[in-house]
């Protein structure tokens, strides 16, 4: 069994946990508290990260573990702060597989008021007209709803009764009431921006219609709904957190998920671009519909909420999450932030170890402002040479390298020089990227390794001392003298005498993300479609994860930011890309220069590609220029509201549709491109990562341009 939710009661000092069993069901457990922390003490049997030895304080009740911290208040405290139920969790729940959750979507219609319009889900005055919820563990739609006054309800029963498990109400009292019980067996509530509008609304009018009480229903323990305040386009939002049942917005999930920006997250757009459907299509208002056409009215609202369900077994990104929250031991919810899941994986890898984390400082500002990635610019022209190049998994190699982790600091050089130079530039109007172009270090690191002999450079050491060296004493003292140390192009000095918390964690995900790769790769050898989409689920968390680590720790909520790491990475990475720009110009030309004569030139296909649509055949250019909008965002120019419709492939039903373009994006590019020729004669530009889908051996699968064989059969449209 796993676990779905937790709840610390601080007045009874217990942890609750609600599991998720296949035979039992629903399980309720209770856990104490456990209220822990360290200090520094040299008689200590615990040791923190930084090796020094603690001693530990335990305490029954928070009362007295908040009295323990005022009495040890000199000194330093570990883990002071971490949170009990992420501290069960660990305890109880690490390493163990996600359960199958019990999932409902919902969607609510309410009513219109002409005098005063649509409410808002903070005031909430017009009454809920309908309520569709599809419980996927059921594979079941039921759509709730009240019909119009304009309807007897013979008339409406009528005119719903070809749509299966619909139930009409006399009173949305009746409605509301069956919903609360309907949803009672979920483990999680779902619906498309559910939390600025659904979730809001519906516990609004619970509390208006039937009572304050009876919110309780919406969550386990007999909890109410928690209120929570939140900035949303620039303004304050209300909305609930519920507790034991979870609620997760798939609207903010498919954002956090999907890895490429939509111009539009309406529904309809969004289900249109995934599915290929749509919502239920009508004229005039909505509250028209309601009053004049009931029975669309009614297939709206169950179109709506089955379009959540379609999306979701498309997408799996509920799935995703509820395996990143086990993987790392936090609550489902936890996963829509930007740190949390990060510093409890960090906090794990400690713990694995035998080690105590600090915790979290007390600071009235922080450094979190670094040095981006380099960015070459393009060349325009014709060249006679063209080299390529991918770095695998930059920043987190960077960060193994170095062995980057804030116990592995050993000092750093004090920026005076570079920093001089960035404000100088600042001054003039640079940005603060700006300032930092053409820059692939800190001057003082660039003193160091050209072994200068006349600038001097305080060297601050993270026991308190500091020392003024020239930058070939500093060279001599880190690569000369033996030292296991390690110089970052930020000028930062790591150790690499053990190996650090987050390199460890991070060759850790690395490794068993390739064999989970590797698991996949024969599944999709052996044709198992469901054991395929489960390891690649297993892979894509790991990737996450990696991914993610170097921005918690220039987060400033994370209790493991450094900004020396943050610039150390990017710093770092500038340098690498740098020598392998030039190290194939050298390759290619003989000569060693980062913007040499080579071009560094990587998956789009070019704009002479021909597609075929219900027009027939256009180029990518062509239907770029034909879209009625353009925009650039991010240096890629998008074409939008396109008159054309393209082909597309689905591999899993073998079947083609031509559907609407939502956009068509083109941008430079530095990668290289290949030319596939076929047997008829016909041929594609594609960039080296680019996807191509073939047969091989009667098994469709997507591979790289340069993976193709002789012997493959293109995927193509079959005119």
């Amino acid at each position: 069994m796993s676990y779905v939710d937790s709840i610390w009661d601080r007045d009874t000092d217990i942890v609750h946990v609600v599991e998720r069993d296949e035979k039992l069901g629903r399980v309720f457990r209770e856990y104490p508290a456990r209220y822990v922390f360290y200090y520094p003490d040299q008689r200590g049997k615990y040791k923190s990260i930084f090796n020094t030895p603690l001693g530990k304080v335990q305490a029954k009740t928070h009362k007295e573990f908040i009295k323990e911290q005022r009495i040890h208040s000199n000194h330093q405290l570990f883990e002071s702060d971490i949170n009990p139920v992420f501290r069960c969790l660990e305890e109880n729940y690490l390493h163990k597989d996600p359960p199958k959750l019990n999932v409902a979507w919902f969607d609510i219609e309410t009513d219109f008021n002409p005098e005063l319009g649509y409410s808002t889900p903070e005031d909430a005055f017009s009454p809920i007209t309908a309520i569709a919820v599809h419980l996927q563990w059921l594979d079941t739609l039921v759509c709730l709803a009240v019909p119009p006054k304009t309807l007897s309800m013979a008339e409406a029963q009528e005119l719903v009764k070809d749509f299966p498990n619909t139930i009409l109400f006399e009173t949305e009292y009746e409605m509301l009431d069956t919903f609360l019980d309907l949803i009672q067996d979920a483990d999680v509530l779902s619906g498309w921006n559910s939390e600025g509008y659904d979730i809001p609304y519906t516990v609004n009018r619970v509390t208006k219609v039937l009572s304050k009480e009876d919110t309780r229903r919406f969550c386990l323990w007999g909890s109410f709904p928690k209120k929570r305040k939140y900035e949303k386009y620039g303004k304050e939002a209300l909305t609930y957190d519920l507790v034991g049942r979870v609620h997760l917005d798939s609207l903010e999930l498919y954002r956090k998920y999907n890895y490429e920006e939509r111009h539009s997250y309406r529904l309809d757009a969004i289900a249109e671009y995934e599915l290929g459907e749509h919502k239920t299509q009508y004229e005039g208002t909505l509250d028209q519909l309601y009053n004049n056409d009931f029975k669309k009215f009614i297939e709206y609202n169950r179109q709506d909420c089955s379009l959540l369900d379609k999306l979701d077994k498309k997408l799996k990104f509920l799935d995703l999450a509820n395996t990143i929250a086990h993987e790392n031991t936090v609550l489902l919810k936890t996963t829509m932030g930007a740190v949390a899941v990060t510093e409890q994986a960090i906090v794990n890898e400690a713990h694995q170890r035998g080690m105590m984390v600090p915790s979290r400082p007390h600071r009235d500002s922080v450094e979190t402002q670094a040095a981006g990635a380099y960015v070459a610019y393009p060349k325009k022209g014709l060249h006679e040479w063209i080299g390529s190049m991918d770095i695998n998994s930059l920043y987190p190699s960077v960060i193994r390298a170095l062995n980057m982790g804030p116990e592995t600091i050993v000092g750093q050089l004090r920026q005076d020089y570079t920093k001089a130079e960035l404000e100088s530039k600042l001054t003039k109007g640079a940005s603060f990227a700006g300032s930092w172009e053409g820059k692939f270090s800190s001057n003082e690191y660039e003193f160091v390794m050209n072994k200068d002999k006349v600038r001097s450079v305080h060297i601050d050491w993270e026991n308190g001392e500091t020392d003024v060296m020239t930058g070939a004493e500093i060279y001599e003292l880190i690569f000369e003298s033996n030292k296991p140390w390690i110089l970052s192009a930020n000028g930062t000095i790591f150790t690499h005498e053990f190996e650090g918390i987050i390199p460890g964690l991070l060759a850790r995900w690395y490794k068993e993300r390739k064999e989970l790769q590797a698991k996949l790769k024969e599944s999709i050898k052996a044709e198992n479609k469901i054991e395929a989409e489960y390891w690649d689920k297993r892979q894509l968390v790991k990737k996450i994860n990696l991914n993610s680590l170097y921005g918690a720790i220039l987060n400033a909520g994370c209790r493991f930011q450094d900004n020396r790491i943050g610039q150390s990475t990017t710093l770092t990475g500038r340098q690498i890309v740098k020598h392998m720009n030039a190290k194939i110009n050298e390759v290619i030309t003989g000569e060693y220069d980062h913007v040499g004569k080579a071009t560094i030139y990587a998956d789009s296909v070019t704009g002479d590609t021909k597609i075929l649509t219900n027009d027939g055949d256009i180029t990518i250019e062509e239907l770029f220029n034909r879209c009625m909008e353009h925009s650039i965002v991010d240096g890629k120019e998008y074409g939008v509201w396109s008159p054309d419709k393209v082909v597309g492939y689905n591999s899993f039903e073998d079947s083609t549709t031509m559907a609407n373009i939502s956009y068509v994006m083109r941008h430079k590019t530095k990668k290289k491109i290949y030319k596939i020729t076929l047997s008829n004669g016909k041929s594609v530009k594609v960039t080296e990562d680019h996807s191509v889908m073939v047969d091989r051996d009667g098994f469709i699968q997507e591979v790289k341009p340069n993976e193709i064989s002789s012997k493959d059969l293109l995927v193509c449209i079959k005119r």
